[in-house]
């Protein structure tokens, strides 16, 4: 089994030539789908491990110890197995700034590597890509 990078890599990949191939159909300008799918291969494993940085700093759910068995006598679990039930629970506090850490940091880092990378991908001299990346950054 390929790990999780692996995957998540060639799954955004085929999803990417999937969405580019869908759009020589819907639109009249042809997308660069070489550099497009290209570009996604590269780009999904740091977005990949971005997603589990956040995770790892601000996770998403925690564990709680569900309430122990009232009922049970004292004596029961000697040289027995007790099964402890844990519960785990959405960290609101967290997931809100983890989306919002994402849509604003994370968001601004793809859109440049994807108006910078795509161009370079196709050949474009890169004085020419960073004046893209410099028109957006000034429309904003």
């Amino acid at each position: 089994m390929p790990p999780a990078i692996i995957k998540a890599t060639l799954q955004s990949a085929v999803l990417g030539l999937c969405s580019s191939l869908l759009a020589t159909f819907l639109t009249p300008k042809q997308p660069p789908i070489l550099a497009l799918f290209i570009f996604s291969l590269l780009i999904t494993p740091f977005n990949f491990i971005w997603q589990q940085y956040l995770e790892e700093q601000l996770p998403g759910y925690t564990l709680e110890k569900a309430e122990p068995i009232k009922d049970m006598p004292a004596h029961a679990s000697q040289g027995k197995r007790v099964t402890v039930t844990v519960k785990r629970r959405l960290n609101v506090g967290n997931t809100l700034l983890k989306v919002g850490i994402d849509q604003t940091l994370g968001a601004t880092v793809n859109v440049v590597a994807h108006l910078g990378g795509v161009r370079l991908l196709r050949g474009v001299p890169v004085d020419e890509c960073v004046q893209a990346v410099k028109e957006w950054s000034e429309a904003l």
